[in-house]
């Protein structure tokens, strides 16, 4: 694709990320040509005031159930509504009827097929009988699937692989916290089935890097239990000491297993931090050599927009159907655009 394309855009949730895109596209030149949310006080409104541009785009918000889609004329739409396929799904026959390629910010969206099979065939189908592309990316591209198969390419053999992280569960806001289960007790915890769902999707980091590497896929088993601290420690945003006995996060542990007895261990968590505590991503790959590599965050919320916003220009370029980022080659920034 020439350097010099400029992909129209469509916000598809205009959120604070689908803000924060909107002033990278604007940074960058690129138009965005439509923006639409659910009903309420955002739609009607002018979507670079919204932003926190201070100036208007042109572009008005439209309500994402009343909207006409026939005549969108944009490249990529940009769904930023929810982690869950299920819950997209309305934006994404929107977007993909209208020929209009889909990348989405939401867990599931990066490997549809280890999440809800049934759905990613009719996502699939959708894609291809549109020609267009769907896929889905964010902070998750690059420190955890990426890092993790290229850590892998000097190895002449592999047995294990195996990630853990830490996440501070406060950076993105209370609600997304709390999505953690900080300041339950365990019981409450393990009602929290619809939370539990999304944090379900982090299994699917091991099995997009063993997929990306070649490996056949089998069993997948996941379990989500909480963090627990044996000292108090202080949640801003609950304005309290969170004591022994409540839960400060929740911890994910995934198991793959493939065809050729290679096996992946993710160990995740997404908590409070003590002092002094760096968020970051690390895969150790069992084998021939022996390689392990760290990625250390300072910013999430600017990576995760800009990971997602970083793979518009291979979304454009890629295939008909669902393109997964491990497919797509390691990601590239747009420093030079």
């Amino acid at each position: 694709m020439a350097t010099d394309f400029k992909p129209r855009l469509a916000i598809y949730g205009t959120g604070q990320f689908g803000q924060f895109i909107t002033r990278l596209a604007v940074e960058k030149g690129w138009e965005v040509v439509a923006a639409y949310n659910r009903a309420g006080p955002k739609v009607g409104q002018d979507l670079g005031r919204l932003s926190g541009l201070g100036r208007d785009l042109g572009v008005i918000v439209q309500d994402c159930d009343a909207a006409d889609y026939s005549t969108l004329q944009a490249d990529v739409g940009i769904v930023m509504v929810s982690n869950l396929l299920r819950e997209n799904l309305a934006g994404y026959r929107r977007l993909l009827g209208a020929g209009v390629n889909v990348l989405c910010h939401g867990t599931e969206a990066y490997f549809p097929h280890g999440n809800d099979p049934e759905l990613a065939k009719e996502i699939d189908a959708m894609a291809k009988a549109n020609g267009v592309t769907f896929s889905g990316s964010g902070i998750w591209d690059m420190s955890r699937i990426w890092a993790g198969m290229l850590l892998a390419g000097p190895c002449t053999r592999i047995e294990r692989l195996v990630h853990t992280s830490i996440t501070d569960c406060t950076r993105n806001g209370k609600a997304q916290m709390l999505f953690t289960g900080v300041g339950s007790t365990p019981e409450q915890f393990a009602g929290m089935a619809n939370y539990h769902a999304v944090l379900h999707t982090y299994k699917t980091i091991p099995m997009q890097v063993l997929a990306g590497l070649g490996y056949a896929l089998t069993d997948t088993t996941v379990r989500v239990e909480p963090v627990l601290f044996d000292a108090p420690i202080l949640c801003d945003l609950l304005e309290r000491d969170i004591p022994p006995g409540e839960c400060v996060g929740a911890r994910i542990v995934a198991e793959v297993q493939t065809e050729q007895g290679v096996s992946a261990e993710a160990r995740i968590e997404l908590r409070l931090f003590h002092e002094g505590e760096v968020e970051h991503m690390a895969w150790t790959v069992e084998g021939m050599p022996v390689s392990r590599i760290r990625t250390e965050r300072e910013d999430s919320s600017h990576a995760t927009v800009a990971s997602l916003f970083n793979r518009i220009p291979d979304v454009v370029a890629a295939r008909p159907g669902i393109v997964l980022v491990s497919e797509m080659g390691p990601p590239r920034p747009t420093a030079r655009l």
